[in-house]
C-alpha cells in the first residue's frame, strides 16, 4: 500500500486577455508537477469572489486589467486571504507598473514572457514559501532608487561577520539571503549550503529581524534595493 499523494497546488489565473489565459491554462495542464488549474477570472473583483469560492493556493495575477487592476486586487486579496500566494504576472516593463506591483504585497513577480517551464518553477517555489523576482524587474526597481537610498551592506573584507552601516549580517546570512532572492525554498537552501533545515530557519529569523521585515519577499526586495546581494 502506497502512502497518500501530496495535495495538488491549486492555481487561479487572473488576466483580461483570453489568449493569455488559454496559454497559461495549457502550460499548467501539461505540467508534470502537482499543479491543478482550477479557474480563471478577467478582472480583480471577479478574482476575489473566485478566491472565496475556489480557495486556490496560488493566484497568477495580471497587472493591467479593467474595473479592478492587479495591484488593487492583490492588496485586497492579501487583506482578506493572507495565506493565498500571489504571483504578479505582467507584460509591462515600464517602471511605473513595476513599482506599483512592488507595493501590492505579491509574493513573486515575473514577466509574461517567462518560459513555461520557468513559470511552473515559480508557481511551485511560491506555493512552498519562496519568492521569485524576475531579474528584469529587479533591475528596474534598483534603477529607480536614488544613490542616497542605496546602502552597501556587503560584509567588509576586514571583518566578514559585519557589514557597513548599522545592520550586521554574517557571511552565511548573506548567502541565505542571496538564495532567497533566487527563489529557493528552505529545503533547497538547506541542500545548497549543506546546512540543516533548523539552521536555515534560524538564519531566516535573524535576517528578518536585522532587515526589519516580516517575510521573504520583503527581505528579497530589500536585499536587491540596498544591494546586499
Amino acid at each position: 500500500m502506497t502512502g497518500a499523494e501530496s495535495p495538488r497546488i491549486k492555481v487561479l489565473v487572473v488576466d483580461d486577455s483570453r489568449l493569455t489565459r488559454m496559454s497559461i491554462k495549457t502550460t499548467l495542464k501539461v505540467a508534470p508537477q502537482a499543479i491543478e488549474w482550477i479557474g480563471e477570472a478577467e478582472e480583480g473583483h471577479q478574482a476575489i469572489e473566485m478566491v472565496k469560492e475556489l480557495k486556490p493556493d496560488v493566484v497568477l495575477m495580471d497587472i493591467g486589467m479593467p474595473i479592478m487592476d492587479g495591484v488593487r486586487a492583490t492588496q485586497a486579496l492579501k487583506r482578506q486571504f493572507p495565506a493565498v500566494k500571489v504571483v504578479m504576472l505582467t507584460s509591462h516593463e515600464e517602471e511605473e507598473h513595476v513599482l506599483d506591483a512592488f507595493s501590492s504585497g505579491a509574493n513573486s513577480y515575473c514577466l509574461k514572457e517567462t518560459p513555461p517551464e520557468m513559470l511552473v518553477h515559480v508557481i511551485l517555489s511560491t506555493a512552498h514559501g519562496a519568492c521569485w523576482i524576475d531579474p528584469k524587474i529587479a533591475r528596474i526597481v534598483m534603477n529607480q532608487l536614488q544613490p542616497s537610498d542605496r546602502v552597501n551592506l556587503q560584509p567588509s573584507p576586514a571583518n566578514p561577520d559585519e557589514s557597513i552601516g548599522t545592520i550586521l549580517l554574517t557571511e552565511r546570512e548573506v548567502d541565505v539571503l542571496k538564495l532567497i532572492t533566487e527563489g529557493l525554498n528552505n529545503a533547497e537552501i538547506s541542500e545548497k549550503l549543506c546546512i540543516s533545515m533548523n539552521t536555515v530557519k534560524t538564519h531566516l529569523k535573524n535576517i528578518f529581524q536585522k532587515l526589519e521585515v516580516e517575510d521573504r519577499t520583503s527581505a528579497a526586495l530589500k536585499a536587491l534595493r540596498e544591494r546586499i546581494v
